[in-house]
């Protein structure tokens, strides 16, 4: 029964989401990362990484950073609320709406984890993201 909630709120979304504007959105693809890339050093303010979000996906640079101090820049370019949640770092945001930016702070430790969307159906549909600190 579950699973059909969520399969029905996925869908109900993106059925939402179909009825935007008939404008050019598009943005260009990402450069591939470089095999081998270093994570950045930081500077003396420590790390700072840019997300966007949409539907249901993170789009982020880096994703691999060193350890320390990291400021993400998250910006919701989306159709619908979301939000941006790394348990680890104690990094949770309440909702953000279509078009909303918001910056936190955490001290990132060595190891990998994974970003994630808690709006209901959104983790299911595929938004997570791997971050690894080293």
């Amino acid at each position: 029964m579950r699973n059909i909630v969520v399969v029905v709120a996925v869908a109900a979304m993106l059925a939402v989401a179909g009825c935007g504007g008939g404008g050019d959105t598009s943005q260009p693809a990402p450069a591939p990362e470089q095999p081998g890339a270093q994570a950045p050093a930081p500077s003396a303010g420590g790390t700072k990484v840019e997300v966007e979000m949409s539907e249901f996906k993170f789009e982020m640079e880096p994703i691999q950073i060193a350890p320390g101090k990291v400021t993400f820049e998250i910006e919701n370019v989306g159709t619908v609320e979301h939000s941006f949640i790394i348990e680890e770092f104690g990094v949770k945001t309440e909702q953000i709406r279509p078009g909303q930016k918001v910056t936190v702070t955490a001290d990132a430790k060595a190891g990998s984890y994974t970003a994630i969307c808690d709006v209901a159906g959104h983790k299911e549909a595929g938004m997570t993201l791997q971050l690894t600190v080293k």
